[in-house]
């Protein structure tokens, strides 16, 4: 017979004949995390997200599985560039997902996606076609990123264009399938200091290498003290 459980404020839940189970860290933590930045008030990050200002228009179009996950990198591309940057959910049950109002954006669209058609982004690019841009991001999985220029209706017209070879990404919170593979963030900074210039993409891996090391430090040495820079 399954005994009720009593849960307790510690991350234990204690059944009534006494034995103890530990809730997951994550869920017994979930009180205690910064609204903002998704990360333990310990080591909240927030201080160091400094907005700065683009010319381009940001879409990032975003799987509805990724919003609930600390993980997740598009949040604070948003957090970055307020004025410029549009989140647009799909994948959500039962709805539609509609590209219209994304289309209507001002910019030159472009697509981030290095599919057998895409443009690799560079000077020679910048002066052949020439900004403000409306830059288009996927965020989701490989898998989730490659249909959304395939399935949704209006992005196959858009051209899309490429990071150049030879990146490596920095992100250690998930698994990429090979090192080249950058995430969301990584891919609009390197982008974006193509399209604007490089003091963009300084500014935005400086806020990038500050929450990997936040989330990583609460995910191994917990207690320890945590110094970033200023």
């Amino acid at each position: 017979m399954m005994l009720p459980r009593v849960k307790k404020g510690n991350g234990r839940e204690v059944n009534l004949c006494g034995r103890v189970f530990n809730m997951s860290t994550r869920r017994a933590s979930q009180p205690r995390r910064c609204p903002r930045c998704k990360i333990h008030q310990q080591y909240c990050f927030c201080a160091h997200i400094k907005p700065i200002e683009i010319q381009s228009t940001l879409s990032l179009v975003v799987h509805v599985r990724e919003l609930k996950l600390t993980s997740n990198t598009a949040q604070f591309l948003q957090e970055m560039m307020p004025k410029n940057t549009h989140f647009d959910v799909r994948g959500r049950m039962d709805e539609v997902f509609q590209t219209a109002h994304i289309l209507e954006r001002s910019g030159r669209p472009l697509f981030l996606y290095p599919n057998e058609t895409s443009v690799e982004l560079n000077e020679e690019f910048k002066n052949s076609y020439p900004g403000p841009y409306h830059l288009i991001v996927p965020d989701g999985n490989w898998h989730q990123a490659r249909k959304v220029h395939q399935r949704e209706a209006g992005f196959t017209a858009i051209p899309t264009v490429r990071l150049p070879a030879g990146l490596v990404g920095e992100y250690q919170l998930r698994k990429a399938p090979r090192p080249e593979f950058l995430s969301t963030y990584e891919a609009v900074a390197h982008a974006l200091g193509i399209l604007e210039g490089e003091h963009v993409r300084d500014e935005l891996m400086k806020l990038f290498r500050i929450f990997v090391k936040s989330v990583m430090h609460s995910r191994t040495d917990f207690h320890a003290k945590l110094e970033l820079p200023e």
